[in-house]
């Protein structure tokens, strides 16, 4: 029997999961960390908690597992999309990685739209946005050019982690395309964006496919986390495409609704469609010949994490608060909320956006903030589903992931506002289950992610059904919704 470990780098914790080629889960590690905000608008997390977070994650999975180190055949990669890890030439990190949340680049942002120009619908296929790769490194070119002359590799964040286990630098054509420095119509680095930028040109990794062997676990590697050297690493995906690939999303027409710490809604093309105010993202999916349209909302399980921790202050599980909130009426009698705590990339590009409780009346208690916190997080996601519909992008199912698909009220506010049944997977950890995939594609267990998918993603029994009234009250909510955002986004930078 072949174990493959999927490592997903996420932005609050690491996971580290081994299964077996038919995707049965042996053992999970999980270590948890956390954003570092030194400034209002500033997100950066540190590379070295990261790995030796990641060393943990790991031996606690073959520990649990109950397996020795070497009997891992394969490593596969998922990893927090759009952040910055600046290298030296020895390969230290030059500081702290600026990750997808920051917001301090709005500046440059601007200048990389204007110097951009036709490029950005000729070859990037995407607008940039504050927090990613090429927006940071603009920045710290800007304010930081002592460090900025000594950059000789930028990474995303789940390189970084491959890196130190190989000591081999590389990346996807997922992440790269999320960097917003890369063609996606070419699948290579925009040396011209890159040029016009002035930013260095010999900076960039190479891009793999990401079941391609990157290189094997180094000996150092080996004795710091337990794992046997030389065995296979291959190059991973951004967490966008693996968790896809964990809930079998590798054919067009299939939408996945991932609501994690950020949020998205994401289906799968055939061809590289574009909206022409370019709202909505397109990356290179893992899967060779198809693209990954996506809503990339800054605002998730986030939003509910604020309200319970640093709101209510209250110390019961989640699960809990999901039962109370399923008590409360659709539509939650008049209250709104908008989730912009983090400002929002998509479908506004307004990093000035900010969270509002709206409609608060004396009936108004914990579960109604609890459920409109849950339902302003899905109707910004259905304001980014009416850009997929406008653009006539067939979907014909829908999945739900991350820590909302295990709640049956964030499951029931999907199915009704989405109005399509939800399906989930047996395995809740799906990025990670995603990375042991290519992991096993990459051993060559499976000659492609297709097959693999059919092999090792299993499935919950039934779906949610949405309510006929409840998809009713949506759409009639979704307009207010709208209304309420476009009334006050001319008041948050005055904030």
């Amino acid at each position: 029997m072949g174990y493959f470990m999927g490592i997903d780098l996420g932005t609050s914790s690491v996971k580290a999961l081994i299964s077996d080629e038919k995707g049965t889960v042996y053992g999970l590690g999980q270590k948890e960390y956390g954003t570092e905000i030194p400034e209002i608008g500033y997100a950066q997390q540190d590379p070295e908690l990261w790995w030796s977070r990641t060393k943990e994650a790991v031996m606690d999975a073959v520990k649990n597992a109950g397996i020795k180190g070497d009997a891992v055949a394969g490593i596969g990669f998922s990893g927090q999309m759009h952040g910055l890890v600046a290298l030296d030439r020895e390969g230290r990190p030059l500081g702290k990685a600026i990750i997808h949340l920051d917001q301090r680049s709005a500046a440059e942002r601007r200048e990389i739209i204007e110097k951009a120009g036709e490029l950005l619908r000729e070859e990037l296929f995407n607008q940039p946005g504050t927090g990613m790769l090429v927006c940071s490194l603009l920045w710290i070119k800007r304010n930081c050019p002592e460090i900025y002359e000594k950059i000789a590799w930028v990474l995303p964040p789940k390189d970084y982690i491959r890196y130190r286990l190989t000591g081999e630098i590389c990346t996807d054509h997922n992440d790269a395309s999320a960097a917003l420095a890369f063609s996606v119509k070419n699948r290579e680095w925009c040396m011209e964006l890159i040029r016009r930028l002035g930013l260095k040109t010999d900076i960039w990794p190479r891009v793999c496919t990401a079941w391609e062997q990157a290189g094997t676990v180094s000996g150092a590697a080996a004795e710091e986390t337990g794992l046997s050297a030389g065995i296979p690493v291959m190059t991973g995906t951004g967490d966008c495409a693996a968790q896809l690939i964990g809930n079998g999303v590798a054919e067009e027409g299939i939408m996945s609704c991932n609501i994690g710490t950020a949020s998205q809604l994401a289906v799968v093309t055939g061809k590289p469609v574009q909206e022409e105010k370019m709202r909505c993202q397109l990356w290179c999916h893992a899967v060779p010949g198809l693209w990954i349209c996506q809503g990339g909302a800054l605002n998730g399980g986030s939003v509910l994490s604020w309200l319970k921790n640093k709101v209510l202050r209250d110390r019961r599980p989640f699960a809990e608060l999901d039962r109370e909130a399923s008590a409360v009426p659709a539509g939650c009698e008049g209250l709104l909320f908008l989730p912009y705590l983090a400002g929002e990339r998509t479908p506004y590009q307004d990093p000035s956006a900010r969270g509002v409780f709206f409609g608060l009346g004396m009936k108004h208690e914990q579960a109604y903030l609890v459920r409109a916190a849950m339902e302003g997080v899905l109707f910004n996601l259905m304001e980014c589903r009416g850009i997929f519909d406008r653009m006539d992008i067939p979907v014909r199912s829908l999945v739900a992931s991350g820590g909302a698909a295990r709640g049956e009220c964030w499951r029931q506010i999907q199915a009704d506002m989405l109005d399509m049944p939800v399906r989930t997977t047996v395995v809740q950890e799906e990025a990670c289950l995603g990375a042991a995939i290519l992991a096993a594609v990459g051993a060559g267990v499976y000659p492609d992610i297709e097959t693999a998918c059919r092999e090792m993603v299993r499935w919950n029994p039934g779906a949610t059904e949405p309510m006929v009234e409840n998809v009713r009250i949506y759409k009639e909510k979704q307009e207010i919704f709208r209304e309420l955002y476009q009334s006050v986004k001319q008041i948050f930078p005055k904030l």
